[in-house]
């Protein structure tokens, strides 16, 4: 019996190996007219209240405000469906969870329909702008 069951569980197919997250990010094609990178700036206010309370970095001063661009990957499957989503350069875990939640709540029909078989990793970038100003 046991022979049997070794052999039932060889012949069972195994879900292939989803591709590594790229080290590179200039090796990864860019998602082309990505509705996140318009409706992010939308979120901007509540980004600057989780950076102010968390322990972040990033934030660059741009025209009297502060400017942060999160880098993002994600990986698709060929119709288009989000397997992972990954910021890369948050450097702020409460603002990644936020803008991961965001992007995946509110932009599940933004990406591309490839068809391709196996799952792609493919690029963009969201933006917030801020003043602190009084």
């Amino acid at each position: 019996m046991t022979i049997f069951f070794a052999l039932m569980l060889a012949a069972t197919p195994t879900p292939a190996a989803l591709p590594p997250m790229p080290q590179d990010l200039s090796s990864v094609p860019v998602i082309d007219g990505w509705l996140g990178r318009k409706i992010s700036p939308r979120w901007s206010e509540d980004v600057a209240r989780l950076y102010r309370k968390g322990e972040c970095s990033g934030a660059v001063p741009y025209e009297g405000s502060n400017l942060l661009e999160i880098d993002m990957l994600f990986l698709l499957s060929g119709d288009g469906k989000p397997l992972k989503i990954a910021p890369v350069n948050a450097r702020c875990p409460e603002v990644e969870r936020f803008v991961s939640r965001r992007v995946l709540g509110s932009l599940q029909g933004s990406y591309p329909k490839s068809g391709a078989a196996e799952p792609q990793w493919m690029r963009s970038q969201v933006r917030f702008l801020w003043s602190d100003a009084p």
